[in-house]
């Protein structure tokens, strides 16, 4: 199996972007989810209702982009407004239609369970064959790695299991629960309610595994990965 595709998302639930190599360390992928949209109540930004997060539509209609180590966000009308600007909070106010702001991660991470998170395109491939008329993309999970992997290798597979990267190694632990977010418009691709009912019934609701950094280090698109 190799590395199929990297992605990092500089703030929680927004679009990210695409990149030929990462950074690791032991908090999980370097700048990933580092900032969040915060409501008055001090909840972040999210694509379901939680303790510690709310539902706020149109925020994948916004793109995070990080260009070195300074983060802007990209709208839908072409402007980018970097999130130091006096204007951010502002402009975000006015597009989601509530009070927000952008805040830093500070003690607890950002992330909603486990920090690195991995998808098999083997499984990608499963689920397009249960929904043949929908379009299912690797974005519509917001895996930061993409794993080019043989047909008969599932998440299953992978728990428990160590991956090694070169010198970086990740140990599989659990399987990602999933929730509407997963059907929600995005860029080019439209707003999918079915993809949801065979994830629920074939996969448990859950589709994607996450993983803990237990040897930080670069990884690169296209790099071999073994499991032991």
């Amino acid at each position: 199996m190799k590395i199929q595709s990297l992605w990092h998302y500089p703030i929680k639930s927004l679009l990210g972007e695409t990149l030929s190599k990462l950074d690791l360390d032991e908090r999980g992928v370097v700048g990933d989810r580092q900032f969040a949209i915060s409501d008055d109540q001090g909840k972040f930004g999210s694509g379901k209702n939680t303790r510690r997060f709310r539902r706020i539509d149109n925020l994948l209609s916004l793109r995070a982009v990080s260009k070195e180590g300074v983060v802007s966000i990209g709208f839908p009308d072409g402007c980018a407004i970097d999130i130091s600007s006096e204007k951010i909070n502002h402009r975000l106010t006015e597009f989601l239609g509530q009070p927000v702001t952008v805040v830093p991660e500070r003690n607890i991470p950002h992330f909603d369970d486990g920090s690195v998170h991995l998808l098999l395109s083997s499984e990608v491939a499963k689920l397009q064959s249960l929904v043949p008329g929908t379009q299912i993309d690797e974005r519509r999970f917001r895996p930061n790695i993409t794993l080019d992997v043989p047909q008969d290798v599932t998440d299953d597979d992978l728990i428990g299991r160590i991956l090694t990267i070169d010198g970086v190694q990740l140990e599989v632990t659990h399987k990602t629960e999933r929730c509407r977010m997963v059907t929600i418009a995005q860029d080019d691709l439209e707003f999918e309610p079915d993809i949801l009912r065979p994830i629920a019934r074939d996969f448990d609701v859950k589709f994607g595994v996450y993983a803990k950094v237990v040897q930080s280090g670069s990884i690169a698109i296209g790099q071999k990965v073994s499991v032991s």
